[in-house]
């Protein structure tokens, strides 16, 4: 009986820089004695390792494969350095993708995990081969876990502080110092737009010299990327002019960053544009127009003060939104968002430029937003979220939605909103911000793993061996969510698990508050992924990805039936 019992088996070997640790059940008597040069016991029982010459069985080519760099940091000597580490997975036979998928996703989640991630080299083996005794992973037959450590000349650049929430090396910017403070500048203005910042609110909020922001938002004048003031007073309207109750707007558009704002005006035609400035208090700006026949306006949201009474002054300018076009029956909030990662799962990983289309959850309230409020711990110790939670009471959008979700299984060649993104393209080569699409090896996925130290994740490759089109945006459907209690990494993903949530945004739960709070039942949020966050982080990305969630909402439009228009 002992010779069936199965032992968990150790095999390293080395190909020219790659280093192989092959790590597989066998049973005992299917053991050769002399390959073995250590069994291990105590707390250790089970584990063998093999001579590095030893015969390992040849299972042919992986049905699984996940990717990861890892960051370090020599703690003796500060040296940053980069390690390739692949973890290859074959299964017992008649296990399905879905269970290779859970099984390896669990498997990477264990090994990674930032309380007792292993510092070292040895460390990590170890973990690996007491992982495989576990009976969560016994789908699994063989892991081969490649390592690799990277000369300084080929290793990618750091992913910067900014694109890991925290996390990882400061990325260097060797730009002349002038370049620098200008670009902060126009994010600023941009972010505070419609309202006006001035130059003492620059000056203290960028930290520069004043000289150097005077030079520099002069040099933004001379390009017309700004415009100043006179003596701080600009022309205000005070009311919107009178609109004939047949041409009022019966859909609104909310955006919350500049681009966001520039993308979705791009699709509408005959477009006016009122902005009422304050020099105390929160200016608006809207624009009307059309999209197809539906009468449309858009409006921004203003990121200006601290975080919170930013979100409550979100919630004050959409109020006064549906408070003056109140012939609202459909508001879209349009823009970018971050994606729910899913390591080694093809089809549920969003990619950045993907356009994410809010739909209805498995529960029978059919929620599309999750907003946490508050995290606490039950008599368990388990962890529970306090949840704000909005769906929509009119589900005309949903089902438009959902038609466009069976063409595209019927015909995943219908992408009407191509031509929006190429047509928006054209309007806004002007801009300032580059709106074509990225490159895609700038998307690049991190984890965090504490103390300082990521690891990139390589994305999930298509399990059919079919190349994937990647200068087209794939449609996604899914719920939404936010909150700064889970803005740690480890709770978000625990959070977006728990909810089937398939993208994070800026905390927009004072927005929604308005628009039910105005008895608006019909509401839809599109973003395109700009980062693995929120959204807000990843600038490069965000254009593009802000054009195309506003093509995907024209084209959304477009199909929308305009019950004005039967009478005529």
């Amino acid at each position: 009986m002992a010779s069936n019992e199965e032992e968990v088996v150790m095999t390293p070997s080395k190909k020219g820089k790659v280093t192989h640790i092959k790590i597989e059940r066998k049973k005992k008597m299917n053991l050769n004695p002399e390959d073995v040069v250590h069994v291990a016991g105590g707390q250790h029982q089970g584990l063998v390792i093999n001579r590095p010459d030893a015969q390992d069985e040849d299972l042919g080519k992986p049905q699984l494969q996940l990717g990861f760099l890892c960051f370090l940091v020599d703690l003796k000597t500060e040296e940053h350095y980069v390690e390739s580490r692949k973890l290859k997975f074959w299964y017992k036979e008649g296990c399905d993708y879905y269970n290779q998928v859970t099984t390896a996703y669990e498997f990477f989640k264990e090994l990674v995990r930032p309380e007792n991630f292993p510092r070292d080299y040895v460390g990590f083996i170890k973990k690996c081969m007491k992982q495989m005794q576990s009976p969560r992973y016994l789908l699994a037959r063989k892991v081969d876990l490649e390592v690799e450590h990277l000369d300084a000349a080929d290793a990618p650049m750091s992913p910067g502080i900014e694109n890991m929430n925290g996390e990882g090396f400061n990325k260097r910017d060797d730009r002349p110092i002038e370049e620098i403070i200008r670009e902060k500048l126009l994010t600023l203005l941009e972010s505070a737009y419609p309202n006006v910042l001035s130059v003492e609110d620059l000056v203290r909020i960028t930290g520069a010299d004043a000289a150097m922001v005077q030079l520099q938002l002069q040099e933004l004048l001379d390009r017309q990327l700004i415009s100043s003031m006179e003596n701080g007073e600009v022309q205000m309207i005070k009311n919107m002019p009178v609109i004939a109750s047949n041409l009022q707007p019966t859909i609104a558009i909310i955006t919350y960053q500049y681009c966001e704002k520039m993308a979705v005006d791009a699709m509408m035609e005959n477009k006016t544009t009122y902005v009422r400035y304050k020099t105390e208090g929160e200016s608006n700006v809207y624009t009307t127009g059309f999209i197809g026949e539906h009468k449309v306006v858009t409006t921004k949201l203003s990121a200006l003060g601290n975080f919170r009474a930013a979100q409550i002054s979100s919630g004050n300018t959409t109020t006064r939104l549906l408070g003056t076009f109140q012939a609202i029956e459909h508001v879209f909030l349009v823009g970018c968002a971050g994606s729910v990662p899913h390591f080694t799962d093809f089809y549920k990983h969003g990619r950045l430029g993907d356009v994410v289309i809010s739909a209805s959850d498995q529960s029978d309230k059919g929620y599309i937003y999750y907003y946490c409020d508050k995290i606490t711990q039950d008599k368990n110790g388990e962890t529970q979220y306090q949840l704000k939670t909005w769906a929509p009471r009119d589900l005309e959008l949903q089902k438009l939605a959902e038609k466009v979700k069976e063409k595209l299984q019927v015909d995943p060649s219908f992408a009407p909103w191509e031509q929006y993104i190429a047509e928006g393209q054209d309007l806004l080569a002007s801009q300032e911000q580059d709106y074509t699409r990225p490159p895609r090896s700038s998307d690049r996925l991190y984890m965090g793993i504490g103390e300082g130290q990521v690891i990139e994740v390589q994305h999930p490759e298509n399990p059919t061996g079919v190349p994937t089109d990647t200068q087209r945006p794939v449609i996604r459907f899914g719920v939404f969510g936010a909150g700064r209690p889970v803005k740690q990494e480890m709770l978000r993903h625990d959070f977006a698990s728990r909810y089937g949530i398939q993208a994070f945004d800026a905390e927009f739960d004072q927005v929604m508050e308005s628009i039910t709070g105005n008895r608006k039942d019909s509401f839809m949020i599109v973003r395109g992924l700009a980062d693995y966050i929120d959204g807000t982080k990843n600038k490069e990305w965000q254009p593009y990805a802000a054009l195309a969630a506003a093509a995907v909402t024209k084209a959304l439009i477009m199909s929308l039936h305009n019950p004005q228009l039967d009478d005529y």
